[in-house]
């Protein structure tokens, strides 16, 4: 645990040093430590063998905040705290559970009762469990793309076609932040989706002119260019979007 200030920026360890005496609801699931500070923002830190392994935040900052540094300041005042939790979870012991022969003989609706009250205290065991055992997607794909249309209509059209100034935050929103999102949840096929959508609406000469359209090609280019690496699409899908991509380097650059 020495080395996790190397993770902060000086400006939001001097914030979270401030934050330390606002940590509450310190609870371990055997997994990650999760804590609630400054009465609203939920941070979860994962440690393995004392070392930071991972962190997350609810706030809005991406990553390395000072929610985080928080909560670790107050586990280094308190490190007896992470030393009872290690007594209270002896992995050597549950490492030499038979576990298929307790499977065995545990009923089918107790198995269900343990997993609905586990699912309550833990909602996002149950995401997870939910997303790795369904074949389908857990996003409403209807919501996201009732949402861009909304964002379409409400920005109106003139001679047919869409005011983009009219549209420009609310759009520019909803690629960083709902697209971002679905990227983070690795649903990529509809974040592409989306993308191309909005570019295939905005690819025309008569936008060029509008301070909004770079705004939008500026994301619409990073996000793809992410996508098309780690993603997989049909080529004539892939053939489009890089032709999309060449004609705004032609533009912008």
């Amino acid at each position: 645990m020495n080395c996790w200030k190397n993770n902060f920026n000086e400006k939001t360890l001097k914030q979270g040093i401030k934050y330390k005496n606002d940590v509450e609801n310190i609870a371990y699931d055997g997994y990650a430590f999760n804590a609630t500070v400054k009465s609203k923002f939920d941070v979860e830190l994962i440690l393995q063998d004392n070392l930071l392994y991972d962190m997350n935040c609810n706030c809005s900052k991406k990553s390395s905040c000072a929610h985080e540094a928080g909560l670790l300041y107050f586990l280094e005042e308190f490190p007896e705290i992470l030393e009872d939790y290690a007594e209270e979870t002896d992995f050597e012991k549950i490492s030499d559970i038979d576990i298929n022969g307790d499977l065995k003989v545990i009923s089918e609706s107790k198995l269900k009762k343990f997993l609905k009250k586990e699912f309550r205290k833990n909602p996002k065991l149950k995401y997870n469990f939910i997303k790795h055992f369904s074949s389908e997607s857990l996003i409403d794909t209807k919501a996201y793309e009732r949402k861009l249309k909304q964002i379409l209509r409400n920005g109106g059209k003139e001679f047919g076609y869409y005011k983009l100034h009219n549209m420009r935050t609310p759009l520019k929103n909803f690629i960083k932040k709902d697209i971002y999102t679905l990227i983070q949840q690795n649903e990529f096929e509809l974040a592409f989706k989306l993308l191309n959508n909005i570019m295939d609406h905005f690819i025309d000469p008569i936008y060029w002119s509008d301070d909004a359209w770079y705004e939008i090609a500026y994301y619409y280019r990073e996000y793809v260019t992410f996508l098309l690496r780690h993603g997989k699409f049909r080529k004539e899908e892939e053939s489009h979007v890089k032709k999309n991509v060449d004609k705004i380097n032609d533009i912008v650059f």
